[in-house]
C-alpha cells in the first residue's frame, strides 16, 4: 500500500478507535485519530513516537458540525482523505420505564430526554457529519475511498438499550444508504457490527461493579466460541472492509456467533 493513504479514526484515543489506528498505522496508512480528552490525545502522541508509527492525535468534536469542519478542512485542503472510520460513540440507555425498586409510591422511572439525546447526537448524527465531510473530500480530490462505520451487536434491539439500540441500527441504514448514492464516485461504504468486546471500557466497569461482571461472564454461554472478542480482532475486520475494493453495502458482524442483543 503506498505511503501516500490517509486515513481518519474518530474516537481514536482509545479501545477500539485505538486500535484501530494503530494497526491502520502499521499497515502503512498516514493516520489521524481524533478524540477531545487532552490526556489521551498526549498519551497517543507519546506512543505513535515511541513506536514509530504514522500516527496524529487531534482535537476534535464530533457532534459539532463547526468543528468536524474545521478539522477536515486543516486535514484534506492539500491532500486526500483515502478512509474514514466513525467510531466515536457512547451508551446512556435506560429502561424506557420502569417502577422504584422499593415498591412504594413513588413515580414511575422513565428514560431521560438528556441522555437519548446525548447518546444519538454521538453515536447518530455524529457519524453523518464526519461521513459527510469525509465523502465531500472523497468526492472533491476524486480518489476512491471507503467509510467504515462501527455498528452494534445491538443494533438488532436489546432489552434496556433504547437510545443505543436506535443509533446504531440508524448506522447501519446509512451505511446501506452512503453506499448507493457513493459508489458511482468510487467510494465504497460499509459497518462493522462488533458483539462484547473485551477491552478497557468492559474492564473498568467489570472491576467497579463485580455484579456486571458476574452478570457478563453468565452471558459466554451463549456465544458459541464462549469468550468476548478482543480489539484487534474488530480492528482487523474493520481493516479488511476498508481495504477489500469489493466490500460496500455490507454490515460485517463480528459476534463469536453470538445473537443479536440480549435480554435479562
Amino acid at each position: 500500500m503506498s505511503d501516500s493513504r490517509n486515513a481518519l479514526v474518530t474516537g481514536g484515543t482509545r479501545g477500539l478507535g485505538l486500535a484501530v489506528g494503530r494497526m491502520l498505522a502499521a499497515r502503512g496508512w498516514r493516520t489521524t485519530v481524533l478524540g477531545l480528552d487532552p490526556g489521551r490525545l498526549e498519551k497517543v502522541r507519546a506512543m505513535a513516537a515511541a513506536e514509530g508509527l504514522d500516527l496524529r492525535a487531534v482535537r476534535a468534536d464530533v457532534t459539532s458540525e463547526e468543528s468536524v469542519r474545521e478539522v477536515f478542512a486543516e486535514l484534506t485542503e492539500d491532500q486526500p482523505l483515502h478512509l474514514c472510520v466513525n467510531n466515536a460513540g457512547r451508551n446512556l440507555s435506560r429502561l424506557l420505564v420502569r417502577k422504584p425498586q422499593d415498591g412504594g409510591g413513588a413515580e414511575l422511572l422513565t428514560h431521560p430526554l438528556d441522555d437519548w439525546e446525548q447518546t444519538l447526537r454521538l453515536c447518530l448524527t455524529g457519524v453523518f457529519l464526519v461521513g459527510r465531510e469525509a465523502a465531500a473530500s472523497m468526492v472533491r480530490h476524486e480518489v476512491p475511498g471507503a467509510i467504515v462505520n462501527v455498528s452494534s451487536g445491538l443494533a438488532a434491539g436489546a432489552y434496556g438499550q433504547s437510545a443505543y439500540t436506535a443509533a446504531k441500527a440508524g448506522v447501519e441504514a446509512l451505511t446501506r444508504t452512503w453506499s448507493y448514492e457513493l459508489g458511482p464516485y468510487g467510494i465504497r461504504v460499509a459497518a462493522v457490527a462488533p458483539g462484547v468486546m473485551d477491552g478497557e471500557a468492559l474492564r473498568e466497569k467489570s472491576t467497579a461493579f463485580p455484579r456486571h461482571a458476574r452478570y457478563m461472564d453468565g452471558l459466554k454461554r451463549f456465544v458459541p466460541l464462549g469468550r468476548w472478542r478482543a480489539e484487534e480482532e474488530i480492528a482487523d475486520a474493520v481493516c479488511f472492509a476498508a481495504e477489500n475494493p469489493y466490500v460496500t453495502g455490507s454490515v460485517i458482524r463480528v459476534d463469536g456467533g453470538g445473537p443479536p442483543g440480549w435480554v435479562p
